[in-house]
């Protein structure tokens, strides 16, 4: 079994030497190969100089792939195109693995060979000093195959793409891609979306090695930068979702809410016009009412407030917007 591990790189000189040695260590039992594939995204520091200087020409298992800056989904997609794994993942160079990360993904592989998906129940989070668990689904959920409707939880929480591997016949089947929108812009939540509305085999795996290393240089914290790209990842993924008949946006627009509203939570500083706007031209009116089986009474509520405050954006005077 080979696991094809794309790791999309741009600007990482302080994290690459320790991200390839985390790579480096992985270990494989018995009938189990890996490959990274690091595609260094037209970086301006110093990234590709030290990759070229780490000495991965002797290890087969790594290739390394220069390109212009194209973004992050860009990057990913062609990742998955070289590769020749059974399965993909992707690896973001600026945080870390246990050892044993994508070996015990293949072992359940072996055991669960239907699954299209298979991810760790929760992540770990590093910020300074702290470290905290970011979220831990329930053990019941785990080590059986389940359908998107069989566990909602785990459509509701951090994106995290990253946190397990996914079957390369089912993303190319399908049609599974990042939006490739200039930079880091959120491009792992449409890519999300897409995985949902095409019912993947997922299978939970009852336990955590991923950290996730919070640092100034992410793009979570420069969305003010970046509203104009991620308004662009919802239209292409509309576009997509369209192009195959698929008439119940509702989970699209319950996750489409979801990031605006974190936006705005993560950056009280953030253009609120801005936002509504592009809120209120996502949002398809046919829908408005329909919820996905995700959506708690609360996060209803939460919707309702949301939605119709967009939708009666155009009619409030411009001098009040932002009351």
């Amino acid at each position: 079994m080979l696991v094809s591990v794309v790791v999309p790189v741009y600007n990482r000189e302080k994290f690459i030497s320790v991200a390839v040695a985390c790579l480096k260590n992985q270990i494989c039992r018995d009938g189990q190969h890996l490959e990274f594939i690091l595609i260094n995204d037209g970086s301006t520091d110093r990234t590709l100089e030290i990759i070229l200087s780490l000495g991965l020409e002797s290890d087969s298992r790594f290739k390394i792939v220069n390109i212009e800056n194209q973004g992050y989904g860009h990057a990913c997609n062609l990742g998955f195109e070289l590769s020749s794994g059974d399965y993909v993942s992707v690896f973001e160079p600026d945080d870390q693995i246990d050892n044993d990360f994508y070996s015990t993904l293949m072992d359940y592989a072996k055991k669960f060979p239907d699954a299209d998906v298979l991810r760790y129940r929760g992540l770990l989070q590093i910020s300074g000093n702290t470290k905290k668990t970011l979220y831990a689904w329930k053990s019941k959920i785990t080590n059986k195959l389940l359908d998107v409707l069989s566990a909602p939880r785990i459509w509701k929480s951090h994106t995290s793409v990253f946190n397990g591997m996914y079957s390369r016949k089912f993303i190319m089947d399908n049609g599974i891609k990042f939006c490739e929108t200039p930079l880091a812009s959120y491009q792992d939540v449409t890519f999300m979306v897409s995985l949902y509305y095409m019912n993947p085999r997922i299978l939970i795996i009852d336990d955590i090695k991923y950290t996730y290393v919070c640092h100034d240089g992410q793009s979570v914290k420069c969305a003010s930068d970046r509203l104009q790209y991620v308004f662009k990842n919802w239209l292409e993924e509309k576009k997509w979702l369209s192009e195959r008949g698929i008439a119940d946006f509702s989970f699209f627009n319950y996750r489409m809410v979801r990031q605006y509203r974190g936006i705005l939570k993560g950056n009280p500083d953030i253009d609120r016009d801005t936002v509504m706007r592009s809120v209120r031209r996502l949002l398809r009116n046919r829908c408005i009412r329909k919820f996905p089986p995700v959506a708690t009474l609360r996060e209803r509520v939460l919707w309702y407030y949301f939605s119709l405050k967009a939708r009666r954006f155009r009619k409030t005077p411009r001098k009040n917007r932002s009351k």
